[in-house]
């Protein structure tokens, strides 16, 4: 078999599995799929998979809920069957026979049905205690692995404990960190406001309740309520601050643990969210996870599953979960990247690959050919795919999912066609501070919105490898940037810059110093195109007279905060014609490809893959099929298409060319100059 270039992960449970067989189904399994996975993480749903652990000595009966998720009573090609710990270690020693690493995985959930009837795994239905707690005083019944034991001993410690056990005894290759073990379910807005949890904030953070808040009042959701209000409103930042040391002193726990026994780690990125939601929606800082020595983040990217309307949701993820990646790749940018790819997922009733396979393939190829920039030159920011979930998947099925992962990973581009988007670290912490009083835009707000406008934005760039980059720049939140950072910002001449901030003193000081004049008032949202020798194009302001018009909230720090991530933050207006003009600035300033028709519906990433090559790809927005008119600026040799749609030629005109492409799909072609 030949070698791939990136990691391909498969997420199953049991039932994928046969334990009539001899081998566990192993072998049919892989010859159904054709490829040999470099991980299987085993979905065990429930942490009574640690805790209730009864070791090896003999052999019994696993609870039906770790033979399936939540216990779902059949598959595609079987039902759920009973499996025993002796014949879970068997599975395992038969995947590592093929060279898988093999992890287990489980999320903080113990509800589940069995024929109809609502049941509990036993160990977490014993310890309330440990549930998340709104600041109503409702429980959330999931565990929270930051409490406390009703003895005052720290579940986290148990856990550490169990979990290398389970390790050792069933010999895993790793952990894989699920939902619920990697960040809250429940916003910080909204939970954990017990008093366990508001005890070790005000021990951590050195923060004294006002005095007509109450520490002790478990029991009482009146006094819950306010006191959780009152943290949220008038000490958000020290509580986002403790939130997210606890969730990196859980993880700076657990690595070391499983370091020493020889094994493995990777865990979920939080909720589909960038570095700035990530905390302050649920008080994980990406950093501190990456601190603790982790091997890999699996990043949530399910976009296939929400487009398609899973749990009836209406949303439409697409672009913001590029930015997703992007922007977590430029916070942590040693760390590996693997992709959620949304398969299907028969305990959540949605299944892309046959009821929108276009909406899987656009999340290929997409999620693939997304860069970063820095000293060594242009790379991806994901290393692979994690097929989610992998039971029951047809021959033809894993045939279709292959191809698309071999030709979104295929070749390394020279260049990417387009504008970086740069990054600094500096100016996020400072975006999360000013946030509450201001709803003024992050870095990630802006990149999504431009990306969704037509911008062609797919590298990062960190402000500290400016230096050492080319091309076309584009930086947001200038007033935030640290005076060496503004200074190698403004300083750079290795191509255009489109620049975009508010006015302040510092930033006319700085404009004023290099002998530029945009004429804005303090405060002001403004943006400002240069060309390559520093010379301003273009300069646009967006005024106080019309910020005050547009401004639909006039008490910002009152705002209500979404409780779902499907629910967007609430961010002050920042009118369309602003955003359009910058998007505008920045294709101006780029040689990327020009829509000729259906402009508000296709977009395009391209690839410099040689000096007379570029690979397109072309994505349509909208339902149905559009045609795409491209002029690439210069004339074309050939054009030859990578994808199975359109099965016809496609005949260039000069430097246009024109194809169909399918309703929210993407076709991939390659054009030869």
């Amino acid at each position: 078999m030949n070698a791939v270039n990136y990691d391909r992960w498969i997420w199953i449970e049991l039932i994928g599995f046969d334990n009539r067989e001899s081998d566990y189904g192993v072998s049919a399994y892989l010859k159904n799929a054709a490829f040999i996975p470099d991980g299987i993480s085993l979905l065990l749903f429930t942490p009574d998979f640690v805790h209730a652990h009864k070791g090896m000595e003999k052999e019994h009966t696993l609870p039906i809920e770790i033979c399936s998720y939540a216990a779902r009573p059949y598959g595609k090609h079987h039902n759920r069957q009973e499996w025993t710990n002796y014949q879970l270690r068997g599975l395992v020693e038969e995947l590592q026979k093929h060279r898988i690493d093999v992890y287990c995985s489980f999320f903080n959930l113990f509800h589940f049905q069995d024929n109809g009837q609502d049941k509990t795994s036993e160990w977490c239905s014993k310890h309330p205690e440990l549930y998340e707690m709104r600041k109503t005083g409702e429980a959330f019944p999931v565990i929270n692995p930051l409490k406390r034991m009703k003895d005052g001993s720290y579940y986290e410690d148990l856990f550490v404990a169990d979990l290398v056990t389970v390790m050792r005894d069933y010999n895993f290759d790793g952990y894989h960190g699920a939902d619920g073990y990697t960040s809250p379910r429940l916003t910080i807005a909204e939970a954990d406001y017990s008093d366990d949890m508001v005890e070790q904030f005000t021990r951590f953070s050195g923060v004294e309740l006002a005095e007509s808040l109450k520490l002790i009042c478990d029991g009482e959701p009146l006094e819950m309520e306010k006191r959780g209000d009152w943290i949220w409103t008038h000490k958000r930042m020290e509580w986002i601050n403790f939130c997210a040391n606890r969730w990196g002193e859980l993880w700076q726990k657990i690595m070391p643990a499983l370091r020493k026994e020889g094994k493995k780690a990777v865990l979920n990125s939080v909720w589909t969210r960038d570095p700035f939601e990530a905390l302050h929606r649920y008080g994980v800082d990406y950093k501190l996870l990456a601190a603790s020595g982790v091997d890999a983040f699996v990043i949530e990217s399910v976009a296939a599953s929400m487009s398609a309307g899973a749990g009836e949701i209406e949303y439409e993820p697409g672009t913001e979960f590029k930015a997703m990646i992007m922007t977590i790749k430029a916070h942590v940018p040693d760390m590996k990247l693997i992709c959620l790819n949304a398969i299907q997922d028969t305990n959540e009733q949605w299944d892309a690959i046959s009821h929108a396979p276009t909406l899987l393939e656009r999340d290929i190829y997409s999620f693939s050919n997304l860069f970063m920039k820095d000293q060594q030159g242009v790379h991806r920011c994901t290393s692979g795919f994690v097929a989610c979930l992998g039971d029951g998947i047809s021959v033809s099925g894993w045939e279709w999912i292959m191809n698309r992962w071999n030709l979104g990973y295929e070749g390394q581009p020279e260049r990417i066609i387009g504008t970086s988007f740069v990054w600094a670290d500096e100016a996020l912490y400072p975006s999360l501070e000013r946030y509450p009083a201001t709803r003024n835009w992050p870095a990630f707000k802006y990149l999504m919105a431009f990306i969704d406008r037509g911008a062609p934005l797919h590298t990062m760039v960190n402000v500290k490898d400016l230096q050492h980059t080319s091309g076309a720049i584009c930086v947001t939140d200038l007033h935030l940037l640290p005076d060496q950072a503004l200074q190698q910002v403004l300083a750079y001449r290795n191509g255009s810059s489109t620049l975009v901030g508010h006015m302040t003193e510092r930033i006319a000081q700085a404009f004023a110093g290099i002998g530029m004049n945009v004429k804005a008032a303090p405060d002001e949202l403004f943006c400002m195109a240069r060309e390559a020798n520093g010379t301003v194009i273009h300069t646009i302001v967006q005024t106080k007279e019309s910020n005050a018009m547009d401004n639909e909230c006039e008490d910002l720090t009152h705002v209500v905060d979404p409780g779902s991530w499907v629910d967007p933050l609430y961010f002050s207006p920042v009118p369309d014609d602003f955003l359009n003009g910058c998007v505008q600035a920045m294709i101006n300033c780029s040689d990327a490809p020009l829509m000729i028709r259906n402009e508000q519906y296709i977009r395009t990433t391209t690839l410099e893959i040689n000096a007379g090559k570029w690979r397109i790809l072309i994505q349509n927005l909208h339902l149905n099929y559009k045609s795409a008119h491209l002029d690439v600026g210069r004339p074309v040799a050939k054009v030859s298409v990578l994808t199975d749609f359109p099965g016809i030629p496609v005949f260039p005109d000069g430097s246009n060319f024109k194809l169909y492409v399918p309703g929210r799909g993407m076709v991939v072609v390659e054009v030869d100059f």
